[in-house]
């Protein structure tokens, strides 16, 4: 049997990959789900009570943001105690970090394209309108420099990973 690091109690290496990687795997489908539900929505201006529903779709994708950011600190909590060095943590992190910068971004987009008609009605939903577009604006540079950051911290582990391995 394979030791666990860190953890004390034997496992497969089936067991150990579904313990460290299931909340990843299922923070990173939700946002999938909830792109292609989009197409089974009609649009919130056509019912009956357009405001209201437009809160009900921000709170929804409120709730399936907090759900994903959830299960993304339980895969940083699990990748910090199955890395075995500092190198391969800062790499996990920004891999993590990405569907994380992905998800409240799409979240972010959602909420700016439900409050697009009610913001030209009503004066409330302006402001609403406007902080979500601001915010995904600024944020959606942040994902492009994750990948580029997970990109040079992969080679900073694969070059430690390489000189550990040279002096032994």
């Amino acid at each position: 049997m394979i030791r666990a690091y860190h953890c004390g109690e034997d496992m497969s290496m089936v067991q150990r990959f579904l313990k460290r990687f299931w909340s990843l795997f299922f923070a990173c489908l939700i946002p999938v789900i909830v792109l292609y539900s989009d197409a089974f929505v009609d649009d919130p201006i056509l019912f009956k009570n357009p405001s209201r529903v437009v809160w009900i779709i921000c709170l929804i994708v409120i709730f399936v943001t907090a759900i994903c950011l959830g299960l993304l600190v339980h895969s940083w909590q699990m990748q910090r105690l199955y890395t075995r060095n500092n190198w391969r943590l800062v790499f996990w992190t920004h891999v993590v970090l990405f569907p994380a910068l992905c998800t409240i971004v799409l979240g972010l987009r959602k909420i700016q394209v439900s409050t697009y008609d009610i913001a030209l009605e009503r004066e409330q939903s302006q402001h609403l309108h406007w902080y979500t577009g601001e915010v995904k604006d600024i944020l959606i540079w942040a994902v492009p420099l994750d990948i580029v950051l997970i990109l040079l911290w992969a080679m900073v582990s694969i070059c430690k990973n390489e000189s550990s391995r040279s002096v032994t």
